[in-house]
């Protein structure tokens, strides 16, 4: 897997001379063309992650939802992202979210452009430093590189836009349940060390059970060991792997059941849950535990991995 992705990012290489290579580029989706017509999610962050750009501002007769104030700074980081495309014509603004610390953007790119969408990103980078500057305010503004997301699949820019909307509200969550969305690392659980994020009391709850389900198993039969585990009123740990399995967790979460999920990937500093996860995290009924340290790319599940979080689950579930 890893002699793929080094293959890959040589040809990107070869095809890219003028594009100077960066950490933060390992993060790019290998093989895609960035001068291509594709629509793109930007994220970045300030340099120390000090909140230059706005204030979060609380739910308000004026505003109902949470919400960002921008600072003179931030005014002109909205400004120096609105005007990309006087640049660079064949890019359209789909979206932004200026957060205190960080900013989430969406661009689409309409036709082949003319240098690599880095170059794009760089020249907004540069811009928003010239402001700094002109403000008085200490240089850099933004931490180095970027992170990308590639546009895949139907129903993705919608997600996309939900997130950006939902972001001042979710950080205003995440400052009033602050507890559960600080990763917890080495933590040990069952003599293994492991790393959390979410309500550390479940795992002191008098009655945890494991949802284990064949992958044999019938709709009929997943049915009735849903209806069985979910009237116990226990907390439920599973690895979610099985189809049997995904729909009682998934079912759990709907109906308020807490629960302790295991993953196969660690948690950076920065982790939160998505979705449905985010908010029965702020209300003290999700667990995320991962045995594994944390990696930015994607890694199979395989065999071993999943006894691993099997038995993980099974040591949970019965305090050994």
């Amino acid at each position: 897997m890893e002699n793929k992705r080094n293959e890959g990012r040589k040809r990107w290489a070869e095809k890219h001379p003028d594009v100077a290579p960066t950490p933060s580029m390992k993060r790019r989706m290998v093989q895609h063309d960035y001068q291509g017509r594709a629509i793109y999610m930007i994220t970045l962050c300030v340099e120390g992650r000090t909140p230059r750009l706005g204030t979060l501002c609380g739910p308000d007769a004026g505003h109902p939802s949470p919400w960002v104030s921008l600072t003179a700074l931030g005014e002109r980081v909205k400004a120096e992202w609105l005007g990309i495309p006087h640049y660079y014509p064949q890019i359209k603004v789909l979206a932004l979210a200026l957060m205190p610390d960080h900013m989430h953007g969406i661009l689409f790119a309409t036709e082949q452009l003319p240098v690599h969408l880095g170059r794009v990103i760089n020249g907004f980078k540069t811009g928003c430093n010239r402001a700094a500057r002109e403000l008085g305010q200490s240089l850099p503004l933004w931490e180095p590189g970027y992170t990308d997301g590639v546009l895949q699949g139907k129903g993705q820019l919608e997600r996309w836009r939900d997130y950006l909307n939902d972001n001042p509200r979710r950080l205003w969550v995440k400052r009033q349940h602050h507890d559960y969305f600080t990763v917890t690392h080495h933590l040990s659980i069952a003599n293994t060390t492991v790393s959390a994020l979410g309500n550390l009391r479940l795992l002191q709850q008098p009655s945890i059970m494991q949802v284990y389900c064949s992958r044999r198993m019938s709709e009929e039969e997943i049915t009735r060991e849903s209806d069985r585990l979910l009237a116990v009123g226990a907390v439920l740990v599973s690895p979610a792997i099985s189809p049997g399995e995904k729909a009682i967790m998934k079912r759990a979460l709907e109906t308020g059941v807490p629960i302790i999920l295991i993953c196969n990937n660690g948690f950076a500093a920065m982790s939160k849950p998505g979705g449905r996860l985010f908010d029965a995290c702020a209300a003290g009924r999700v667990l995320l535990v991962s045995p594994f340290d944390h990696r930015n790319d994607y890694q199979p599940l395989t065999a071993a991995c999943c006894r691993e979080m099997n038995a993980l689950a099974r040591a949970i579930a019965t305090r050994r």
